[in-house]
């Protein structure tokens, strides 16, 4: 049995007097009236229709569980009522309603609070997300908030909006619609704005954040859809594989910057202890008097602070644990004293990029400068990413070189295990942790030189050229002499 219900508004008009026209909700029957009274009072002649806009459907079949579905035009609610009948009658019914009362919005939300935590770059995807619903308009920045709302009531940390490294997104009022109504076109309009905005590489993870929440959304969540739009859209197409090499003299250059940025660094904090205890024993009237001499005190004890400042080689060990493991940069700066093992030569990476722990094999070199670090802190590299970033860029412009990624050190490494010609793919997927073989075929060239060599390993006993050069070779051949085989 299905009941159908016009919940659209009443207009009330007058013809030739728009200015009289007024709407009222499908509820307010009495004010309808009321209206209408004044109207003729005037020796007017007003009109009522119900308007076409919303439709209110309700199907209780026994055996089934009750429906109720609102949509915006009679065909509409006729059609999901014919449809839902004709699938009940075969036995195919899904239940769809649920994704026609729920946003996308309002599941990013949702998906903030149970799904982003369990991801290991769960900042990066929280910032994407939060960035989504504060550029899709006023409802998405009051979504936004009752979210940290919700964080806040749960005792974690909420991010609070001071700057925006992000390129702002303007399609995105689509995903304030049911769910169940977004398309692939609505999907790739926001992909077609975006791609003018950012890199294509960018736009790819997006596209994949958004596939993920609707995997979760229709598998886990049990919001059906009869298409899923996620399936037509199209990727950016770009290449974005970086052959970027760093030479002998690149190297050379590079860490003797990182020398100097180590003890620049030095010097600043034992700088910042001098000043310290000079001024243990003063008191300042104002913030700003204490800042005018903690300058010219500082001015003073520079040339102290040179002298006896020691230095940790900090970014120079990093950059050749870099390019000696082919470790990724969080890899490195997030590993603990306590998984280096020095008699084993490894380093053990209980979490990395794949979802895989892997141990790092350390060279007898590398793990001499690593046994050298002090060990006043848990992590073997006492550097922040912001220091990192920033030092790296300082180094490469005191270096004078250009387009270098702290990434590319990875790459290095893999280039240089690979041109060694000992090393086999699978050997070098141990290596560098990739999950996919496909990804290490840009160094394949690399190993020929052990192709070669085993080559000539195998068919050592086989029948070989009997001429001692090539050259000899296209002499006779010159001749029309024919090449001699000779062996096996």
């Amino acid at each position: 049995m299905a009941d159908l219900t016009n919940r659209g508004r009443f207009r009330v008009a007058v013809k030739n007097r728009d200015d009289l026209t007024r709407h009222f909700s499908f509820n307010r029957l009495d004010d309808v009236g009321s209206y209408m009274a004044c109207l003729r009072a005037q020796r007017l002649k007003p009109r009522v229709e119900q308007l076409d806009e919303s439709w209110l459907v309700r199907i209780r079949d026994k055996g089934h569980k009750p429906l109720s579905a609102t949509f915006k035009t009679r065909k509409e609610a006729e059609g999901f009522i014919a449809r839902t009948t004709e699938e009940r009658s075969r036995g195919l019914f899904v239940d769809y309603t649920a994704s026609l009362k729920v946003s996308l919005a309002e599941l990013m939300v949702r998906y903030l609070l149970e799904e982003a935590p369990k991801h290991k770059s769960h900042q990066v995807l929280s910032y994407s997300l939060e960035g989504w619903l504060a550029d899709s308009g006023p409802v998405g920045l009051e979504l936004l908030e009752k979210y940290r709302e919700e964080r806040r009531r749960r005792g974690l940390a909420a991010r609070v909006s001071k700057f925006q490294m992000r390129r702002s997104s303007g399609e995105l009022a689509w995903i304030h619609k049911p769910l169940s109504e977004i398309t692939t076109v609505d999907v790739e309009n926001f992909i077609n704005e975006r791609i003018d905005a950012v890199a294509p590489a960018t736009v790819d993870r997006e596209i994949d954040r958004l596939k993920a929440l609707f995997k979760i959304a229709i598998s886990v969540w049990d919001y059906p859809l009869a298409k899923n739009p996620m399936d037509a859209v199209r990727r950016p197409k770009y290449f974005n594989e970086r052959d970027r090499r760093i030479a002998d003299d690149e190297e050379r250059r590079l860490l003797e910057a990182f020398a100097a940025l180590d003890f620049e660094r030095a010097v600043e904090a034992r700088l910042s202890e001098l000043a310290d205890a000079a001024l243990a024993d003063h008191v300042f009237t104002s913030v700003s008097a204490r800042k005018k001499v903690l300058a010219k005190v500082r001015t003073e004890l520079l040339p102290l602070a040179q002298e006896t400042a020691e230095a940790v080689p900090y970014l120079q060990v990093f950059y050749l644990f870099q390019v000696m493991t082919a470790a990724r940069r969080g890899e490195t700066l997030g590993l603990p004293w306590k998984h280096v093992d020095f008699v084993a030569k490894t380093a053990y990476l209980p979490k990395t990029k794949n979802g895989r722990p892997r141990k790092l094999a350390l060279r007898e070199d590398l793990v001499q400068l690593v046994r050298e670090l002090p060990r006043d802190t848990e992590r073997v590299f006492d550097l922040g990413i912001d220091y990192l970033v920033g030092a790296w860029s300082k180094g490469c412009e005191i270096a004078k070189i250009t387009d270098l990624h702290i990434h590319d050190a990875r790459h290095e490494a893999l280039s240089r295990l690979a041109e060694t010609g000992k090393f086999t793919l699978p050997e070098l997927q141990v290596f560098s942790g990739h999950r996919d073989l496909r990804m290490l075929m840009r160094y394949a060239h690399l190993c020929s030189g052990r192709v070669a060599k085993k080559i000539d390993e195998c068919f050592k006993n086989e029948k070989k050229i009997s001429h001692p050069s090539g050259a000899q070779v296209f002499e006779q051949g010159r001749r029309g002499v024919c090449i001699q085989l000779s062996g096996g």
